[in-house]
């Protein structure tokens, strides 16, 4: 029914998932939110327009997500309201979506009334002809254009791309300033995917094998690959005839029965799927097995001490692997790996090398067929027999004891000493230089087990196990060594190098023995006869000449016979003509300075004597003001005008060579922007909306990236000057905890910045998916450990250290500017949505969103920030990770932080759940005066002692 001006309309989003989705909705692709007059009820389920205009219509759809996925709607909702003045849609001739092989033509027809022009846009670019002939485009299209727009409103591709994929909006314009019509048409390529392994269910076994019983019916599930248009599938059974719906091997819907297989049934078959873009086949050997019958039982054996036993098992049926013959000792299985264990699982025998007295016992065969009962041969006994004329050869230690043993000091450990003979021998310990058995209070001797419970430098020595029978007895001597783990004397640290000079990098450790000290770079070992190193005996690592590859992750290594312990540091390379230019600069603005204010200076006396000049002139005219105005100092007063005006081009030619230079260093960042693929909105941020894209080629590792695209919307001044501070920020940073800026689009309005994105988004949703009690939508994920929680600290600080090493601020350092990829690993950004997902997080303080709970008091009513302001918010970063994103000081408004910062008397509050060690941290960050907050050096340092 036709839906008229002011009316109300509903629109629900059926889908059902496990966990429960979150459903987003959108228009024109564009992420809707609650307003006014939109409300998003049921928990997304459904969304309400209230007194529809024709701002409103658009093309409507929905999206749910959780842990196992995202899927969008497949019919969309088309509002087409008619408005007086304004262009209305035909509905008749509008293409909603169209699906097209690669490399064939496709249109796209959008055509309105009362519309005076019709514009086509592919995400924020306009669609464009470079001539306005219509005829001649019909004639060189194919040959030159990717797309043409024709006047009626049609959007040609004469030869579709797999880049031509996506979104693309028509706009019709009217002329008397109503807002434009919009409205989103979908080109889509013809696609089929290729069969998984998840296809089948049962899941295929090696080599596409499928075994199934004999004389059972059996059922294999197909889960068709996905493609557009949506793919038909058939079997090909083993005579290459189609599979029907009919006899003993037929199909039903998406499976594949077989009503009584036969041994003769098995063979190759065949699935098939096919559409418009392709086919796709897989070849599935399938297998009947037969019961296993055991016709040969393993039998009795006597063997000597140190020989080799054998049982043999056969068993007929379907061969191996189909059927996989085990073996048991005493109803234990026999691991098919051990030392002096080997199976034959084809064969069916058990060989078993140097024969112990452990050894003797029961055995028996598994005959384990898939699809069928296992099958369990009768037992077998082995006797173990003793060499009756040399007993004493028999009375052996099991295992041999170490010749050597390290005891770390001050720990509690064991040395064991273990025999066997045909009768249980007696194990003690003697430590020479002692009276036989005795021994100090901190030692016991335990049937052969010799305890230390708290190892001094005194139990150094050699200590005797002897083992006795009524045969004989036998011993074994060892040395014990006392030994100290080693510890770091001096800690490595971040160190940022120049490129040509030298570079040290300090690595001192402490033990006994003294430590052996080893480095590597980014996992690699660096030798110590390198030519480019050289490793001092203290463990000092000298780079002789640093190059720019020498940047990366060091790690030290102190290892003795106690252990090892490992610090790991970074370092950075830069070269010494970044420093003059910078140095260099400075004495340029130094001079400029000095100059400006000389010239200043010099124009204000000017300026002083030609007004007292033009006093004294003025003073001397006695006539009216007809004649007075037209004195000759007024010429003057003409020329001096001109005069400033002409100065204005040379200054201008200056700044605009030092904005050239400027934007030099961007361009090799440009990157087009048509080459852009909007997924969706992600929020509105100070500058305006951040949006997730697909960039084709923007890096050499993959075809396309997921990338985060900040547009400049805002006009004003200040925001243009925040959002190219922002960009030059990230173009010097390069670090692996900092999103990379990938590119940006400075030709033409709106102003783009991409950075790098993560699949998991930002960490503080990922935070509030692991809480109990988050209240959302949010699937709820597995809590975090404590290590978990200290390594994405510890990723931030690396960050921030890099960050403030190059002299910048972020100054909004909270986990909602952190990103989150499936490996764990942590992301500095500045998303920065302060418009809507996150705008109770933000204070207006003035014109300008503030981050008042994240900030101290010297930022906030000083506006003064610095490195150590960061430190304060890193402190509040850590509270969130350990209080699973909660706000802080939630309890109260933002009238009472700001006046708690003021006076000084503002904390955070504790869970139980934080370590004092943490909470310690925490306060030391977030200390009143900036100079007492520890560097991220320090806190580097710190995160990787606890």
């Amino acid at each position: 029914e036709d839906i008229k001006l002011g009316a109300d309309i509903i629109l629900k989003c059926q889908i059902t998932g496990n966990p429960p989705p979150a459903i987003l909705w959108y228009n024109n692709k564009f992420r809707l939110f609650n307003t006014e007059r939109i409300k998003i009820l049921d928990e997304g389920s459904r969304l309400k327009v209230m007194n529809i205009s024709a701002t409103d219509n658009g093309v409507y759809s929905c999206r749910a997500e959780n842990v196992a996925g995202a899927v969008d709607s497949s019919n969309n909702f088309l509002l087409n309201v008619k408005a007086p003045n304004s262009p209305h849609l035909r509905e008749n001739e509008f293409t909603a979506h169209q699906l097209v092989l690669k490399g064939k033509s496709a249109r796209l027809d959008c055509s309105f009334n009362d519309a005076v022009r019709i514009d086509w846009f592919s995400n924020y670019e306009k669609l464009s002809n470079t001539s306005s002939n219509e005829c001649t485009l019909f004639f060189i299209q194919f040959s030159y254009f990717r797309h043409v727009v024709y006047s009626n409103g049609s959007l040609y591709f004469p030869k579709v791309r797999a880049s031509d994929e996506g979104s693309y909006r028509c706009e019709g314009l009217s002329g008397n300033g109503n807002p434009a019509q919009t409205f989103t048409a979908e080109l889509i390529l013809s696609n089929i995917e290729d069969i998984m392994p998840g296809t089948f269910e049962p899941r295929l076994l090696a080599n596409s094998r499928l075994v199934i019983p004999l004389h059972e019916q059996f059922e294999l599930k197909i889960f068709p690959p996905k493609g557009k248009p949506k793919p038909s599938f058939r079997w090909i059974d083993r005579n290459d005839l189609k599979i029907t719906d009919t006899g003993l091997i037929r199909t039903e819907g998406n499976k594949l029965i077989f009503e009584n297989p036969q041994e003769i049934d098995s063979g190759n078959y065949t699935l098939i799927v096919n559409n418009s873009a392709g086919e796709r086949k897989k070849s599935v050997w399938v297998i009947v097995s037969l019961p296993a019958t055991i016709r040969r039982h393993p039998k009795y054996q006597e063997v000597e001490e140190g020989q080799m036993a054998q049982f043999r098992c056969e068993v007929e049926g379907s061969p191996f692997p189909v059927t996989n013959i085990f073996w048991k000792k005493d109803m234990e299985f026999i691991n098919a790996d051990s030392d002096r264990h080997r199976i034959d699982p084809d064969a069916g025998i058990l060989r078993i090398f140097n024969v112990q007295m452990s050894d003797a016992g029961n055995y028996a065969c598994i005959a384990n067929t898939t699809g069928h009962p296992i099958v369990t041969s009768n037992r077998a006994y082995l006797k173990f027999i003793y060499i009756i004329c040399s007993l004493l050869e028999t009375l052996k230690f099991n295992p041999q004891p170490n010749s050597t043993y390290y005891l770390e000091l001050h720990t509690q450990n064991r040395i064991d000493c273990a025999a066997e003979a045909q009768t249980p021998p007696t194990v003690h310990w003697i430590k020479h230089g002692n009276n036989k058995f005795q021994f100090p209070d901190h030692i016991l001797d335990d049937q052969g087990v010799l305890y230390f419970n708290d190892v001094l430098v005194t139990d150094a020595g050699y200590y005797s196990c002897v083992a006795t029978t009524s045969q004989g007895m036998i011993n074994a001597t060892i040395y014990v060594k006392i030994v100290e783990s080693p510890k770091f004397a001096i800690h490595p640290e971040n160190t940022t190098a120049y490129e040509g000079q030298q570079s040290f990098v300090h690595c001192v450790a402490i033990g006994d023995p003294k430590p052996t000290i080893n480095w590597n770079k980014d996992g690699r070992p660096i030798l110590k006869d390198s030519p480019r190193y050289k490793l001092f005996p203290n463990g000092t690592l000298l780079i002789k000449t640093v190059h720019m590859e020498d940047k990366g992750k060091y790690t030290c290594f102190a290892n003795n016979s106690a252990g090892y312990v490992k610090s790991s540091i970074f370092i950075y390379v830069t070269s010494y003509t970044e420093v003059e230019e910078e140095g260099f600069n400075m004495m340029k603005t130094i001079i400029i300075a000095v100059c400006s204010a000389g010239a200043y200076l010099a124009l204000v006396i000017g300026l002083t004597v030609f007004c007292s000049y033009r006093l004294i002139q003025q003073r001397r005219v006695t006539k009216g003001l007809n004649e007075s105005s037209r004195f000759p100092s007024n010429d003057s007063d003409n020329r001096s005008h001109i005069s400033g005006m002409s100065s204005h081009p040379s200054h201008s030619s200056q700044s605009q060579q030092s904005r050239t230079n400027r934007r030099g260093s961007f361009d090799r960042l440009h990157f087009p922007r048509q080459d852009l693929q909007t997924l969706g909105m992600l929020g509105k941020g100070q500058f305006g909306d951040i949006f997730l894209a697909k960039a084709r080629g923007i890096t050499m590792v993959e075809q396309e990236t997921l990338v985060v695209v900040k547009s400049l919307l805002n006009k004003e001044e200040h925001a243009f000057f925040e959002f190219r501070q922002e960009m030059e920020m990230y173009s010097k940073l390069d670090h692996p905890n900092i999103v990379k800026l990938l590119g940006v689009c400075r030709e033409m309005e709106p102003q783009f910045l991409i950075t790098e994105y993560c699949d998991w988004g930002d960490l503080k949703q990922f935070l509030l998916a692991t809480r109990g009690d988050n209240g959302r939508r949010i699937p709820r994920l597995p809590a975090l450990s404590l290590a978990q929680k200290l390594n994405m600290c510890s990723q931030v600080a690396l960050g921030m250290e890099h960050l403030s090493n190059q002299r910048l601020v972020h100054k909004d350092l909270a986990t909602r500017n952190i990103l989150l990829s499936s490996r764990m690993e942590l992301k500095i950004c500045s998303l920065a949505m302060c418009h809507d997902l996150y705008a109770v997080e933000y204070f207006k303080i003035g014109h300008y969103p503030v981050p008042i709970r994240w900030l101290p008091s010297e930022a906030v009513h000083d506006d003064e920030y610095t490195t150590k302001t960061d430190v304060w918010s890193f402190g509040v970063f850590v509270w969130e990770v350990f209080h699973l994103a909660e706000i802080p000081y939630r309890q109260q408004s933002d009238e009472e932080v700001l006046k708690g910062l003021k006076s000084g008397i503002l904390s955070l509050t504790y869970s139980e759940q934080c370590p004092s060690i943490v909470t310690d941290f925490i306060r030391k960050c977030m200390l009143d005066s900036p100079k007492d907050r520890p560097s991220f050096s320090d806190i580097c340092v710190i995160m990787g002692d606890m």
